[in-house]
């Protein structure tokens, strides 16, 4: 009997365990579903962008297994513009996409050339499924020469010592380099150049494998190319550089022409306009993307210069451009000049310098950078269109219409602000105009914007002073803590202690970004403006430090004359209150006649209307 009451026992238990292990089950499963659903999400997540990654990425082929990595993304196609007798070329099958980099926003001189470039029947087409290598047109901005991955190793000190009678220090592979030599840029930088056949390069070409695969990507892009576009080191130049697809194990042959005559760029596939616009709208004219194509000739220019170009005529051209500049400088205060005047003062130095020295590689580069900047603002600015920008604060865009809801909130900001954020953003509207920026309007921004903020921070500091001081007086501190001087000193002290955190933490954003370059500035900004409320987020951001100060005074001036007209003699009352009331009717006339809207001045011109029309009802 004892056993059969063991085991019934046993069973009970196991069959109570089964149950609490199902109920366990019950309500643990769906969590773990949910865990599980969620990490298989996120893994699906990863390698997806993963795979996308791997799609905008090319591994540029290894060099003394240090690879370096070029950005590719595909964007919108377009033909450019090339000569007046050019036929347009077939596009190839191959993708189109080309790596880039960010742009910033610059100016541009006219060029002549307003046709589109075709490929002559008789030029043989390697068809794309014959060929191992993908052809991508991309720009001078996309040359990965800033960008590159570092391959320094500092733990490598292979020369402990000079061996004597040393005299040549030319690395051994430099000095086998075939066709292609080796250059250094005014910068530092290593690229090689192909004199014979006018071909530059920043892909290391220091290994013969890699001038093998360089040689046979050259001879199919020419193989592209017309009779009448063939290579001339003193007219047409190319610019060829290998990646490497990983993923799909394909040789991408990145490339692009070089026109010095018209100063512009050609290539033999379509080119997408994302990166090339550098974030404009509205271009639908041949004649205002020539400016664009312009500005990376001269950044072509400034990266690869060529012995061979027209030095003196186009430091003459610099120079008329930049005493253009000058003269609007002085003369104006809307100018569009991307540099100051204090700034176009030294450029005239240092052009009557490069007078001396005119016809080297380094006074190249230099007039190629300047003429950048100067041609990416005529770029920006329109430049030839009937709708041209012709002062600094003009805007080309047409006005879109705006949230009423926007706007109500906008009023109200502006009015619990004490008018700051308008204040504000009539002076960003001056420097961020249809979202670009005048480096000279920016600069002059940020160092308004310090000095307001610093001076605010001053003013705060003293009025926490004066807030605790008053508290500190006995017949204020010995009231109740609910009465009224005590809550407002309260509210006063929050309000200025707010107005200088963000005084101090607008500093430093202002320190961070407003002495960087316009470009950086317009990122930035681009991030600011983002929510639906645009610039007036940023004006009413950059107005807080002012409107809390301002609230922190009015709560210690409600204070303070509570404490003096409730608790003074008829006499001390009758005096204070009358200075207390002319110094009131003083700052009200001052706001009054500062003010931008009058609205006396629109009731009477609304109340003469109305008497006009009551006595003539015909009047209109």
């Amino acid at each position: 009997m004892l056993r059969n009451h063991d085991s019934d026992s046993v069973r009970r238990l196991i069959h109570r365990l089964r149950l609490f292990m199902k109920v366990l089950f019950r309500y643990i499963a769906f969590p773990l579903r949910l865990v599980h659903h969620l990490w298989r999400t996120l893994l699906r997540l990863y390698y997806d962008s993963r795979s996308i990654a791997s799609r905008r990425r090319f591994q540029l082929i290894h060099t003394d297994g240090h690879p370096e990595r070029v950005a590719g993304s595909s964007q919108p196609t377009m033909i450019l513009p090339l000569s007046n007798h050019q036929p347009q070329v077939s596009p190839s099958p191959g993708p189109a996409s080309c790596s880039s980099r960010s742009l910033l926003p610059v100016q541009a001189p006219p060029s002549s050339s307003s046709c589109v470039l075709q490929l002559s029947p008789a030029v043989p087409v390697i068809p794309q499924s014959q060929s191992s290598t993908t052809f991508e047109p991309f720009v001078p901005s996309d040359v990965m020469r800033y960008d590159k991955t570092p391959s320094i190793n500092p733990d490598n000190n292979k020369y402990k010592s000079i061996p004597p009678k040393t005299i040549d220090f030319l690395d051994p592979r430099q000095q086998d380099c075939g066709d292609w030599r080796a250059c250094i840029h005014p910068e530092g930088a290593l690229y090689f150049h192909n004199p014979t056949r006018g071909i530059y390069t920043d892909s290391n070409l220091q290994n013969a494998d890699r001038r093998c695969k360089m040689d046979s990507c050259m001879d199919e892009v020419l193989a592209l190319t017309p009779p009448e576009l063939q290579l001339c080191c003193d007219k047409i130049e190319l610019v060829v550089q290998l990646a490497w697809n990983q993923k799909s194990k394909v040789r991408i042959c990145r490339y692009y022409f070089i026109d010095h005559d018209k100063h512009l760029l050609f290539w033999l596939h379509e080119l997408p306009t994302e990166k090339l616009f550098c974030g404009v709208k509205g271009v639908e004219k041949l004649s205002h993307i020539k400016y664009a194509v312009e500005h990376q000739y001269w950044q072509h220019c400034e990266m690869y210069p060529n012995a061979n170009l027209p030095c003196a005529q186009l430091l003459k051209e610099l120079k008329e451009v930049v005493v253009h500049a000058s003269a609007e400088t002085i003369t104006t205060d809307v100018s569009l000049s991307p540099f100051d005047g204090d700034e176009l003062s030294k450029i005239l130095d240092l052009i009557d310098q490069l007078g001396e020295n005119i016809g080297d590689t380094y006074s190249i580069c230099v007039i190629a950078r300047f003429m950048r900047y100067f041609v990416r603002a005529k770029f920006f600015n329109f430049c030839g269109l009937p709708a041209a920008r012709l002062d600094a604060d003009q805007t080309v865009y047409k006005k879109k219409k705006r949230n009423k809801l926007i706007l109500v909130l906008s009023w109200t900001f502006n009015v619990a602000m004490f008018g700051a954020p308008q204040s504000h953003m009539e002076e960003l509207r001056r420097v961020w105009v249809d979202r670009s920026i005048n480096s000279p309007r920016w600069k002059n921004f940020n160092s308004k914007l310090s000095t307001e903020w610093s001076s605010i921070t001053i003013y705060s500091t003293v009025m926490i002073a004066v807030d605790v001081s008053f508290l500190a007086v006995p017949s204020v501190s010995s009231q109740n803590s609910g009465s009224v001087p005590i809550i407002s000193t309260y509210l006063s002290i929050f309000c200025i202690v707010g107005s200088l955190v963000v005084s101090l933490f607008l500093t430093r954003q202002n320190r961070l970004y407003g002495q960087e370059s316009a470009d950086t500035a317009v990122d930035f900004l681009t991030k600011m403006t983002g929510s639906a409320f645009g610039t007036k987020a940023v004006a009413t951001v950059h107005g807080l430090p002012y409107a809390m100060l301002l609230w922190g005074m009015l709560y210690f001036m409600l204070a303070f004359s509570y404490q003096v007209f409730t608790s003074t003699p008829t006499l001390t009352l009758a005096t204070t209150g009358s200075a207390c009331g002319l110094v009131a009717l003083f700052t009200l006339w001052l706001i009054y006649a500062a003010r931008d809207f009058h609205i006396s001045t629109r009731f009477l011109e609304w109340l003469r209307a109305s008497i006009c029309k009551a006595r003539d009802p015909n009047t209109v």
